[in-house]
């Protein structure tokens, strides 16, 4: 196998056309498509998906876009923690902030926008899991441990506000495609164990008949955190059966998962110093559980028209419990307080599509006309409960919990889809597609005192894409699109929407002034192509911009509001190159990500008191002014060499730029440092389906933070609380040391 790269282990024993073209899916989907890819001899024409369903695949010369892909096979060979992770040391402007120092619970960024399992940041990714957006009705946020790693196929990360992905893709959209038992037959197993207590288990199975196939997947893992008071456990299982026979198909999957996540966050600089694996305050728990099924058809009825539907529902209980510092302002101190959240969310939907390939007017066009519906319902409900500090600014609870909040949001996104790719001849494609969206969002107080927070809004917009590619040579193509965009405030962003009463995340509900849609416009232009010697490469720019965008300003350690910013943007630059050879595959990429606000205005200043003159309760913000959290430099490079067949060797290397802490949207103070790690893997395969395998991450022990933020500190030096307002201090996230893993890996043969 060839970790890092696409490996001839998890192809072992397919059939050399099927290999062959697994090979070809990865290899050819442009930069990092490529980046933990090796080439093939000869690179002919595959295709993508170009729509949340499959059925309109595209050629990938008439794709007007640097669309990265990869495999399953990839993942699973890098023994990546999760899918963030995967993403983030492997495709081009990915970055990712460890706000809950959780490896499950991590802000992804690319190209500056945002998917994240927390409440408060701008939301601009939508992800699809088997065409089913899973952008969470209530917050729109990701959570990255419900998405099981060994059930994936695929990862297609598409740029741009591609309309026909829907509400949510401002800059860019995620589809992940599960496995099957007909794609991949077999029995597989692997158990590894490593630093800070990580165990981990994996089991995977599947097979077919003529007419029917089945594939499930379990995973456990577990761990006691490099951080103080840090355990998580993950436990997911997917299965999915299907019937093939003629033109039909049909597929029935379920996922469910059940996980305890504790992220204890960012520490002030100076308790950092005195012990990294300090935590501010705890405890700080997360619990997802969820219930996910999908049932997919398609038919196909000759002469290039097919029609594809799914429907699905999905249910997500979370349940949260932190302890906080809270400061009173009658008494004069901090006090310590517990807050326990429970939300319950349940989305059904379904999307229909019909697609065509042929000939029309002289000219091939490969159409797809979709229709979807997603309806949810959420209920929300905090309580709180007085308590006290221990000696290590843990919380012990006193009395009962008391309720707070009790809400329930519903929302309606009705949308009408359609894409055409048009071929001028071989070297010419013309690429149209626009979406109608309509989204109708409704809150309602359940308690009965807040009448005013029942309210209901309705939003609606037809968003265009074009794009153009031209072939200047068999081995160069040249390409630009433009594309807009569409994403509607949550419930909980249209009910904290005041710095008059700011909100307690994950959300304590008020009546607040209603919020206007974010609307993208996006262009995009590059270049791609081969040189000899097995060489690919890329270059490609992009420039979106956001119309009243929804940011989150947080005030003090728990509590904030969203507000509308007139104008926001990012744009850069991506650059990757890739070779294979007999020996040594490697790849290196550039990605220069520029966000910035766009007008001059005023933002709430998170540490603003009325206690301390010295902050003033506004940031002014001038147009040009960097948005926080996100490297502007990113670099990855990859290597890997084979020693044998039977042995390899790979190391990457991640480099981060400096970035600007939050709550310092005016750029007025030092940035946070960038920083650059390693990591190294090996595997060995021998007897017949038995690997050994070893990694090590960060292997030179850096000390670096991931994400900074100013915010007071609620205790003195000795870890007491303060009875008088906290000074203001950066607040850090600190990335894990030094850490080391290993394990086996058995499979049967396999088809």
């Amino acid at each position: 196998m060839s970790p890092g790269f696409i490996g001839d282990f998890e192809m072992y024993g397919h059939s050399p056309g099927y290999r062959r073209l697994l090979a070809l899916a990865a290899a050819v989907s442009l930069p990092a498509y490529a980046q933990q890819t090796p080439l093939p001899r000869d690179l002919p024409l595959i295709e993508i998906i170009g729509t949340p369903l499959p059925g309109a695949s595209i050629p990938r010369d008439a794709v007007p876009a640097n669309v990265q892909s990869v495999t399953g096979g990839e993942l699973r060979s890098q023994r990546s923690t999760s899918v963030a992770d995967f993403l983030n040391r492997n495709l081009a402007s990915v970055s990712v902030n460890e706000a809950q120092s959780n490896p499950f619970q991590p802000d992804v960024s690319f190209r500056g926008f945002t998917a994240t399992p927390l409440l408060g940041n701008p939301i601009g990714i939508s992800v699809f899991v088997d065409g089913v957006r899973v952008n969470e009705s209530f917050g729109d946020t990701v959570f990255w441990d419900l998405i099981p790693t060994a059930a994936i196929t695929t990862i297609d990360l598409l740029p741009g506000a591609d309309p026909v992905f829907g509400l949510n893709t401002l800059g860019g959209a995620l589809s992940v495609r599960t496995r099957s038992g007909r794609e991949d037959p077999g029995l597989t197993a692997d158990l590894s164990t490593g630093s800070f207590g990580r165990r981990s288990a994996q089991v995977t199975a599947g097979g077919a008949t003529e007419v029917l196939d089945g594939f499930l997947a379990a995973q456990y893992y577990e761990e006691d955190g490099w951080r103080d008071h840090s355990p998580s456990e993950v436990k997911q299982l997917f299965g999915k059966a299907g019937w093939e026979s003629g033109a039909n198909s049909v597929n029935l999957s379920y996922t469910y998962a059940d996980n305890t996540l504790t992220g204890n966050g960012l520490v002030p600089e100076s308790l950092l110093e005195e012990r990294r694996e300090a935590v501010y305050s705890y405890p700080d728990e997360t619990r997802p559980e969820l219930h996910f099924a999908v049932l997919t058809g398609r038919h196909d009825f000759g002469r290039g028209l097919e029609l594809t539907a799914n429907v699905y529902r999905r249910e997500l209980r979370v349940g949260t419990f932190n302890g906080d510092a809270e400061f009173d302002d009658d008494e004069l101190e901090y006090e310590a307080e517990n807050r326990r959240t429970r939300t319950r969310q349940t989305t059904n939907g379904g999307t229909l599509q019909l697609s065509y390939g042929g000939t029309l007017g002289g000219h091939e066009h490969r159409l797809a006309l979709g229709v979807s519906r997603d309806k949810g319902e959420a209920r929300f409900e905090q309580l709180e409960q007085e308590a006290d500090f221990t000696p290590d600014r843990g919380t012990e609870g006193e009395g009962d919990f008391e309720l707070d909040t009790h809400v329930e949001g519903r929302n309606t996104y009705d949308g009408v889809y359609l894409s055409d790719v048009v071929a001028f001849g071989d070297r010419t494609h013309l690429t149209m597609s626009g979406r109608y969206n309509r989204a109708k969002v409704s809150i309602e107080d359940l308690t009965g005192e807040e009448p005013d927070l029942n309210g209901r809004h309705s939003f609606s917009r037809f968003n265009p894409a074009a794009g153009l590619t031209f072939a200047l040579s068999p081995a160069a193509t040249i390409y630009g699109r433009y594309n807009e965009g569409f994403r509607v405030p949550t419930p909980v962003e249209l009910t904290c929407a005041s710095p008059e009463d700011p909100c307690a995340l994950p959300v304590g509900f008020v009546a607040d002034p209603p919020l206007d849609p974010v609307v993208a416009r996006s262009w995009e232009a590059g270049a791609r192509g081969d040189l000899a010697g097995n060489m690919r490469w890329n270059v490609t720019a992009y420039r979106t911009r956001l119309t009243d965008d929804i940011l989150f300003t947080s005030v003090g350690a728990s509590q904030g509001f969203f507000a509308n910013v007139p104008s926001t943007r990012r744009q850069g630059v991506e650059l990757g190159l890739v070779q294979r050879t007999e020996k040594l595959d490697w790849m290196m990429n550039y990605a220069y990500v520029d966000a910035t606000f766009r007008t001059d205005t005023e933002i709430f200043n998170p540490v603003a008191s009325e206690l301390d003159g010295a902050q003033p309760e506004t940031i002014q913000v001038q147009s040009g002014d960097r948005m926080p959290g996100l490297p502007d430099h990113l670099i990855k490079a990859a290597a890997e060499y084979r020693v044998t067949p039977s042995f390899q060797l790979g190391a990457n290397i991640l480099y981060a730029s400096s970035q600007r802490y939050r709550g310092d949207e005016g750029n007025d103070f030092d940035e946070l440092g960038g920083y650059a790690v390693v990591g190294v893997r090996a595997a060995y395969q021998f007897l017949n389906g038995m690997q050994l395998y070893a990694k090590a991450d960060n292997v030179f022990d850096r000390e670096y933070n991931t994400l900074g933020a100013f915010n007071r500190n609620a205790f003195d030096d000795d870890s007491e609380p303060r009875e008088e307002l906290g000074p203001v201090q950066r607040f850090v996230s600190p990335a894990a040391p030094r850490s080391f893993w290993v394990g086996v890996q058995y499979s049967l043969a396999r088809r």
